[in-house]
């Protein structure tokens, strides 16, 4: 490409010059494109034209580039030359100026100054102008040259003009006129004729003499082309002028001049509108009417003849026959007349009248000439044609409309849309017909042929048009249904099938919903009539040898039908059945519509607001009763037979008693498996009508409806109120999947039966005042499939039960209802609930669990569930708080961060027995997997004891311990040496001693299932189903997301899951539900449960629950519930009436007091009231605490045991002293100059440090700095959320040298202090003691906040907050990690990550410390650089 140079960018100043970096893009551009174009020619050329082309280019480029070489090089030094450069132009410019000027003044002084000089002055001629304003000296010739003489008067002029008029009025007065020129106007001295759209002419007369001739003004021709004229003047100003003087000429020396002047101008305007017809018909010929209209004929200012309807493609008759002409002429008898219209064919009187005999001159158009002659020719035409075709139907024929048409009525009654429309082809003259309704319909097209041509079988081709219209309307009918019509489908057995019987008119509509059936309409003509008959097709899908698809195997096959069974169908008793009503009563004859009309018009009679619609006649209401009627007809057969397989019996498809459907009564259903005849029985008569109806809208369903009477148990809900309960079941209408209906309906059956079965047996204690059920639960709905009851104090909780086909059993759901502040508390044991409802099939034993246990499920569901981050070492793996595993619907286990457990059991009467969950449930000795025993609990759970409930059951509830004293001995069974024991007795023995009895601790009995040997000795073994059950891990089952989710259902403690022992079932015990153990009266089992050593005798407990059985051998309650400790001689061998002293002396008073804890005492069981459970379980706010954080008692114990149970292994880890301790509920350990004493506080809801000096170290440390650290210790380190890492840093602080131990205490004395910090603080800290996930780019989130690298340096995390935030803003608060060196005393902030940009904070902090000024010395910067940054820090 050519380098382009912008024409419009000027040159610098100084002559030809350019820039460098210009010439070197100039240059570049130039060769780049000559090798553009090298590369583009060079292929056509010869070898030996390429290279010398090649060499060519080369040396050009070459000599082009070596001058741009030597000018760069020149460039250099061309400074100088461009100073020479500019001096010698100043100085060429100088020498020219001075050159022009002496040029210039030698031309003045030559040529110029020579003519400047004045003439004589005229001093006449300036004294007249100053003296008089004038010039009057002006020669007198120039005036009467150029000014004009004076013109007449206004007077004069309108004198001559009236006169003159008066002259014409005479002459016209005097001479003859023409008849057509008698309209004319004589006004200011002339005479103006108008002859109406031909022209207008104005005369004058130059004088009163008779003989001087008229005199033509103007002449204004008025013939127009309307169409194509665009307002211009159709004849030439020449032309004008010629006709002007044609005319003037004729008006001088002749006897009749105006006679002369309009057969001339008469004769020129006829010619003129010929003129104007003719290029009009070439115009209409050229642009829309083609070849159909032809000129014949053309003699100017004579005749204009033009043919229509011309065809070429018609050769049946000559064509001189064919056509039609138009003629448009001059009157040869009268040349005052206009222009004639003669046609040929000629035509009558009134068909000419309606033409026109004479060309309206007002609106010269051919075209518009021609639709009128065409309008009525084809009116003719269609005449005709009406008197054939009307013997072909019953309806008359009309013609009408615009253009015209004929419409000839084929069906009665018809939609002008379905009517055959004849019209006139308006160029060729042909017959159109058509049928609005539709296009290119064949039977059309052959009409229109024969209508156009001999007209032969005429008849039948009406009769086929009629079959096609009614075809249409069975089709324009089913488009308004879910179906398909055909007229084809793709049989393959139609050879001596039913359907070659039937006419070949006929469709195939599919019946909606219905893939299967085909509604066959066939269709049989009369002479004016079309019949219809119906049936209906069974079809199957095949391939095209006629085996019968799998759609599975093949999903894409080519389907072919095979034609089944072709049933008629009565099409009257369709539409005459009962509830069926398709047609209006018959109409009134012609006298009683009239008596009607005369009744309304005297007010006798009202006329009603709204008259009957009538029906659309594309409609067919016949095919669409008959089409709704099998589509709502057939699921109900189908679905019939398929009852009827399943041994149920119903009535058959009939209508509705209100005739708005379909349905299909059932009459008898079967037994329900599993139920007694006399149940089923019993609910059958309760069944007064079951039926089955189809739901179109908005979707197709089933619709299955019960009618039960009145149901045993009345609830409060209003629609159950009457005496007949309705239960309406909705099911997805699938015709290809009946059975799965069938099956669905036969288990709702079942569910109602086995609802029934155990609300019938609930309705009789429910109904009876003994039971006091009422006062537990109340009824909230019962419709025979779904059982809802209420309950709870405020009957807020809602307990749905339902049976379940597919399961089979019952389906237990919770919920609440109004206003509930909570969720259901018995959620989490929805499973167990379940399962105890279908082991039991008992609601009234459900209604008195739900009832007993609502107040406390309720406080356990206050429990913190929520998730901790990096409670433990690892900080990675979040701890849940607590974990609630149901066990049973009386049995609750609680995990506390998946260390501590604690078993929970519901009893009667408000009671509830607390257990350490750790311990075995049947050796106290052993823990259980994945849980460690939590010490000083039984001394916690003792200070929640109500007194009401140790005095009801007599027990002493702090002399556990006493009775179970450790033994010296540990190498020595002390649970074998009790049982060896002679003085203790039997158990059987024990049994009759008077007053509360309690078993025996599992262990100290050889013949309980918990001794394995026992069970060898005895010759029983071990079940089979806790022999192939692995143990799981408890760890694995705390880690649930929802514990009451059934599929995680943690296993009862009894089982080999918890406990590697035989079920008792397999020792020959027959355990009943858990809750007859847990919910009788007494709330504790009477007695020992094993009344000898082959524990065959059943439990003596007193059961008062309604319809709770009395069962062999003991509860599995009794395991669980406390051990008695006014019986020692069942714990220890002691004699008997050192056990009978122990307990008088325990009932006479009673008195809690601290005793020293043993490994088992937690195992024992405690009683507390519901109070005291929720209590213990509600989160407040103590204010003994020095933390304001809202946990329950339970948590705050269970996070100190966790503290401290971490403590030793701190100790150890953190290279801390360990003390000996005398009391093991103390931890000790001590640092270089203090020792400290971790115990727990009296209300053992926290933790306590003890901080001591040593000895040795006394004067150091003083009373105030000592209970800083007792105060930071339990306000910020023993505090939730209970962080073991937490308490890392702490020990990690106290094991700093003393120097830097002194200032970190000064920082948790600031901590302490808040807000409240010296006015000339900017801002308050808070030491974090771990990271925090802000910081996680320093360690990860939860890690140990303060950290030591072997004393050289260590790292500590202050957050640093506002003290006056802005108003509505919370305070800013940022996280700072200082570095601390030991060694060299200096604190700096600790960098970010690489990447990261650094904050304002970081930067100002950092500029802090670095122009932070210490003297050196030997005291710790720590504390002095921390206030540094409190009171200088500014963001």
């Amino acid at each position: 490409m050519p380098p382009i140079i912008d024409s419009h960018v000027g040159l610098p100043p100084g002559g030809g010059s350019i820039p460098l970096a210009t010439l070197i893009d100039y240059i570049v551009q130039r060769t780049y494109h000559e090798l553009t174009v090298l590369s583009e020619l060079l292929p056509r050329k010869t070898d030996m034209e390429r290279k010398v082309e090649i060499v060519q280019f080369a040396s050009r480029t070459r000599q082009l580039f070596i001058r741009l070489l030597a000018l760069v090089k020149w460039a250099s030094t061309a400074t100088k030359v461009d100073k020479c450069s500019e001096i010698c132009n100043f100085l060429e410019q100088q020498s020219i100026w001075f050159v022009e000027t002496a040029d210039m003044l030698a031309k003045m002084a030559r040529e110029t100054l020579v003519n400047a000089r004045l003439p004589t002055f005229s001093l006449p001629c300036a004294i007249d102008v100053l003296t008089l304003g004038s010039y009057p000296r002006l020669p007198s010739c120039i005036r009467d040259k150029i000014v004009p003489p004076d013109a007449i008067t206004p007077a004069e002029k309108r004198q001559t003009l009236h006169r003159l008029t008066q002259v014409i009025q005479y002459r016209l007065v005097a001479s003859d006129l023409p008849q057509q020129m008698r309209k004319l106007k004589v006004e200011n001295g002339r005479v103006k004729f108008n002859v109406e759209h031909e022209f207008e002419a104005t005369l004058t007369l130059m004088g009163d003499s008779p003989k001087i001739p008229w005199r033509l003004l103007d002449i204004n021709l008025l013939v127009e082309d309307p169409e194509t004229g665009d307002g211009k003047a159709l004849v030439h100003s020449l032309q004008i002028n010629y006709i002007h003087q044609l005319v003037q000429s004729r008006l001088m020396d002749n006897e009749r001049p105006l006679h002369d002047l309009y057969r001339l101008l008469h004769t020129f305007c006829l010619s003129l509108q010929l003129e104007v017809l003719y290029s009009q018909t070439q115009r209409l010929i050229k642009d829309r009417m083609g070849d159909s209209v032809c000129v014949e004929k053309y003699d100017i200012g004579k005749c204009l003849s033009l043919s229509y309807w011309r065809d070429p493609n018609r050769r049946e008759r000559p064509q001189e026959a064919l056509l039609f002409r138009l003629s448009v002429h001059v009157a040869e008898d009268d040349d005052g007349k206009p222009l004639q219209i003669s046609h040929f064919p000629s035509m009558s009187g009134e068909e000419s009248s309606r033409v026109g005999l004479a060309i309206r001159s007002n609106h010269l158009s051919m075209e518009r000439l021609l639709i009128q002659t065409i309008e009525v020719r084809g009116l003719a035409k269609l005449k005709d044609l009406a008197k054939d075709l009307q013997k072909f139907t019953e309806g008359a024929c009309e013609i009408r409309d615009l253009p015209i048409a004929l419409h000839v009525p084929l069906l009665e009654p018809s939609m002008d849309s379905e009517k055959l429309r004849v019209m006139v082809d308006s160029q060729r003259g042909g017959l159109l017909a058509s049928v609005p309704a539709s296009k290119d319909i064949p039977e059309v097209e052959e009409l229109e042929e024969a209508l156009n041509g001999d007209r032969k079988n005429l008849d039948r081709l009406v009769r086929n048009l009629r079959l096609r219209l009614c075809v249409m309307r069975c089709e324009k009918s089913s488009q308004y249904l879910p179906t398909t019509c055909q007229k084809h489908l793709p049989f393959i057995n139609l050879t001596n099938h039913a359907l070659e019987k039937i006419g070949r008119s006929r469709l195939y509509i599919r019946v909606p919903k219905q893939s299967a059936f085909y509604l066959v309409v066939e269709l049989v003509e009369g002479d004016t009539t079309v019949d219809y008959k119906y049936y209906l097709l069974d079809t199957t899908q095949c391939t095209a040898e006629g085996s019968e698809l799998d759609l599975s195997e093949d999903p894409c096959p080519k389907l072919y039908l095979k034609a089944g069974r072709l049933t008629p169908l009565d099409v009257y008793s369709f539409l005459h059945g009962p509830y069926t009503k398709l047609y209006d009563e018959q109409e009134q004859s012609n006298i009683e519509s009239k008596r009607r009309k005369r009744k309304i018009m005297l007010g006798e009679l009202r006329e009603p607001a709204v008259k009957k619609s009538k029906g659309h006649p594309y409609f067919t209401p016949e095919l669409a009763y008959i089409l709704a009627s099998c589509e709502e007809r057939i699921p109900l057969v189908n679905l019939g037979l398929e009852f009827e397989k399943n041994g149920v019996v119903h009535s058959g498809v009939q209508a509705d008693c209100e005739g708005t459907c379909f349905c299909l009564s059932i009459l008898s259903m079967p037994d329900v498996e599993g139920l007694s005849q006399e149940m089923c029985v019993r609910v059958k008569k309760l069944l007064l009508s079951l039926k089955v109806r189809i739901l179109s809208k908005p979707m197709r369903n089933w619709i299955v409806e019960f009618l039960f009477s009145k149901p045993p148990l009345e609830s409060s809900n209003k629609k159950e109120q009457g005496p007949v309960q309705r239960v309406h079941i909705m099911m997805e209408l699938n015709i290809d999947n009946l059975k799965k209906v069938v099956k669905d309906i036969l288990d709702e059956w079942a569910g109602i039966c086995h609802l029934y079965s155990v609300v019938h047996e609930f309705a009789e204690m429910y109904t009876d005042p003994r039971t006091e059920l009422r006062t537990a639960v109340d009824i909230y709905a019962y419709d025979y499939r779904k059982l809802s009851m209420i309950y709870g104090p405020n009957q807020c909780s809602l307990i749905n039960i339902q049976w379940k086909g597919d399961a089979k059993q019952f389906n237990v759901s919770l919920g609440t209802v109004g206003n509930s502040s909570t969720v259901n508390p018995h959620t989490l044991l929805l499973s167990q609930f379940q399962r105890e409802l279908n082991h039991t099939r008992s609601l009234a034993q459900i209604c008195q669990v739900l009832h007993e246990t609502w107040a406390p499920m309720t406080s356990i569901n206050k429990l913190n569930m929520s998730l901790v981050q990096a409670a433990a070492t690892n900080v990675k793996q979040p701890m849940q708080s607590f974990t609630v595993i149901p066990q049973s619907t009386t049995h609750v286990r609680i995990a506390f961060r998946n260390i501590s457990c604690i078993d929970v059991h519901f009893r009667s009467n408000k009671i509830v027995s607390v257990r350490d969950g750790a311990y075995s449930l049947f050796d106290n000795s052993k823990a259980v997997d994945g849980f460690s025993p939590t010490s000083m609990f039984k001394h916690f759970l003792n200070k929640y004891v109500d007194d009401a409930i140790t005095g009801r059951h007599t027990h002493r509830m702090s002399t556990t311990e006493d009775d179970n004293p450790p033994s010296p001995m540990d190498s020595i069974d002390i649970f074998a040496l009790s049982s060896q024991s002679s003085s203790t007795g039997s158990p059987a023995s024990r049994q009759r001693e008077t007053g509360l009895r309690f078993p025996m601790t599992p262990p100290s009995n050889p013949h309980t299932p918990a001794s394995p040997s026992a069970a060898r000795i005895s010759g029983v073994t071990p079940s089979p189903s806790t022999a192939l059950i692995g143990t799981p891990s408890p760890g694995t089952l705390l880690n649930v997301g929802s514990p009451g989710n059934p599929q995680l259902h943690v296993p009862s403690p009894g089982s080999s899951a918890f406990v590697p022992a035989p079920s008792p079932s397999s020792l020959g015990i027959h355990m009943p539900s858990p809750a007859s153990g847990f919910m009788g009266p007494q709330g504790l089992d009477v007695g020992s449960p094993f009344t000898s050593a082959n524990l065959a005798m059943p439990s003596p407990v007193q059961r008062n629950w309604p319809n709770s059985p009395s069962v062999a051998g003991p509860s599995p309650a009794s395991r669980h519930t406390a051990h008695s400790p006014g019986n020692p001689a069942l714990h220890s061998p002691q004699t008997q009436a050192k056990d009978t002293e122990h307990g008088k002396s325990s009932m006479l008073s009673h008195m809690t007091r601290m005793l020293p804890q043993r490994a088992w005492a937690a195992s024992i069981p405690t009683l507390l009231s519901h109070d005291a459970l929720d209590t213990l379980l509600t989160p407040n706010r103590p204010p003994s605490l020095p933390y304001t954080v809202s946990l329950s008692p339970l948590e705050r114990f269970l996070g100190s045991v966790f503290l401290r149970r971490n403590l030793p292994r701190l100790i150890q880890s953190e290279s801390l002293t360990p003390l000996r301790s005398t009391d093991p509920n103390v931890s000790s350990f001590k640092v270089e100059t203090l020792q400290f004493h971790v115990t727990f506080s009296n209300t053992l809801q926290s933790l306590h440090m003890n901080v001591q000096a040593v000895p040795e170290h006394r004067d150091q440390w003083s009373m105030e700095v000592l209970n800083i650290i007792q105060q930071y210790f339990d306000s910020k380190v023993a505090c939730p959320p209970y962080k073991v890492n937490a308490l890392r840093s702490f020990c990690r602080i106290l094991e700093t040298p003393i120097r830097i131990l002194k200032d970190c205490i000064q920082l948790m004395r600031l901590e302490l202090m808040g807000p409240n910090q010296p006015s000339n603080m900017k801002w308050y800290m808070q030491w974090c003691l771990t990271v925090p996930p802000h910081a996680a780019f320093v360690a990860p989130a939860g890690t140990a906040a303060v950290a030591k690298n072997k004393q050289i340096k260590m790292l500590l995390m202050i957050q640093f907050t506002r003290m006056q935030p802005t108003a509505g803003q919370e305070p800013q608060s940022i996280i700072v990690p200082l570095l601390y060196d030991i060694s060299a005393n200096t604190i700096q902030h600790m960098e970010a990550v690489r990447g990261q940009p650094q904050t304002p904070a970081y930067m100002a902090i950092t500029q802090l410390l670095q122009n932070f000024y210490h003297p050196q010395s030997a005291e710790c910067i720590l504390f002095p650089a921390v206030q540094h940054i409190m009171t200088n820090l500014n963001l």
